[in-house]
């Protein structure tokens, strides 16, 4: 397969460290299926998963900055009512940092920045599960049993795939970043 052959999706809730649960969640475009939810760990783990997987999209749910600072992005979702955490907050600056370099590794895909509690927010839908449903895939995964992590990595990879099909994307875009959410 080549790189423009990927049928996926991909949707990365990132942990600051390699010790700590990272969402990793896919789609495939044609059958309109989320395929996975798993749990990873390592950077290798990542992108040994994403090279099997085939993405065309990956969407991070973490700041991609090459330095924490707080970014014009942070501050324009925030004044529009969502709630994201600054690059300079915490542990939020050891995950910027992993997010940058993770990003920098990917080949073939895309890869874009985006928030799933804002993505969500901004669809309308009241749940992963509806927010799925609304965008016509399926799941042959049980939703009910996925952690918070994995959560977030099937909004991200739902933020993805309308990022992939154009028709269900919003951008919140600053000369230091975009991020994208969903909208229905």
């Amino acid at each position: 397969m080549t790189c423009a052959d990927a049928r996926k999706v991909v949707g990365i809730d990132l942990a600051a460290s390699e010790q700590r649960c990272t969402g990793f969640s896919y789609i495939d475009i044609f059958s309109r299926q989320l395929e996975g939810a798993i749990c990873l760990r390592s950077d290798e783990e990542i992108l040994s998963t994403l090279r099997a997987v085939g993405a065309r999209v990956v969407a991070i749910d973490a700041p991609l900055a090459e330095i924490p600072a707080m970014r014009e992005v942070d501050k324009l979702m925030i004044s529009i009512g969502f709630r994201v955490l600054p690059p300079t907050f915490g542990a939020m600056r050891k995950l910027t940092q992993r997010a940058w370099r993770l990003s920098r590794m990917i080949e073939c895909a895309e890869v874009i920045e985006t928030h799933p509690r804002s993505a969500l927010l901004s669809s309308g839908a009241r749940d992963v599960a509806a927010l799925l449903a609304r965008l016509g895939v399926r799941s042959a995964v049980k939703l009910e049993a996925l952690n918070r992590d994995q959560l977030d990595a099937v909004v991200s990879a739902a933020a993805a795939l309308c990022y992939a099909e154009r028709w269900c994307s919003r951008k919140v875009e600053a000369r230091d970043g975009r991020i994208f959410l969903i909208s229905l």
